[in-house]
């Protein structure tokens, strides 16, 4: 049997994410709000946008901190891995969902994890690291539940972007929000 944090090749993309789409800064910003400070490292959301965050909930194989919304789906996404692929919720680990900060790769705008609406996911001792066209066993077979429930996968992004332990809340999932 092969192990969940093998690398295999990051699938085309005509089979992640269809009808998803990242979710834009400026979308988050209109729909959310500002989460807090804009700063290298992680902080602690402002005061009005942590009235949004669930903290330390127990969503299956981990706790998680992070927006209401993307707690609640966590649950039902990790409720229905149990269920079908018990070997993948008991050794998923999690990277972090809420953390106020700007993106690693553009220091001028906002990371997702820093509404709590992105998650960071990897099998075994370590990530993948970003910009690699690979992807861990694991991670590739969670891909459809988060996609099934409004969560894009970081895959896709393309060049030194592609981040394949990433999945956040996608674009029509935010706009539904702020409906």
């Amino acid at each position: 049997m092969s192990n969940l944090n093998d690398l295999i090749p990051i699938p085309s993309k005509d089979v992640m994410n269809r009808g998803l789409s990242a979710a834009k800064e400026s979308t988050m910003l209109r729909i959310l709000g500002k989460p807090g400070v804009l700063s290298k490292d992680c902080s602690n959301p402002g005061r009005t946008y942590a009235k949004l965050v669930k903290y330390g909930v127990d969503v299956g194989p981990f706790k998680v901190s992070g927006h209401s919304y993307a707690v609640e789906s966590l649950l039902l996404i990790f409720q229905q891995v149990k269920q079908e692929q018990p070997d993948v919720f008991s050794t998923v680990k999690t990277g972090g969902v809420l953390c106020v900060r700007s993106r690693r790769s553009n220091p001028s705008r906002f990371s997702n994890h820093s509404w709590g609406t992105a998650i960071d996911l990897y099998f075994g001792g370590g990530v993948v690291r970003q910009g690699l066209n690979q992807t861990q066993r694991g991670v590739y077979q969670l891909f459809p539940y988060f996609n099934n429930h409004g969560w894009y996968w970081g895959a896709e992004f393309s060049g030194d972007s592609v981040d394949s332990m990433h999945f956040e809340l996608a674009e029509e999932t935010i706009l539904k929000l702020g409906q």
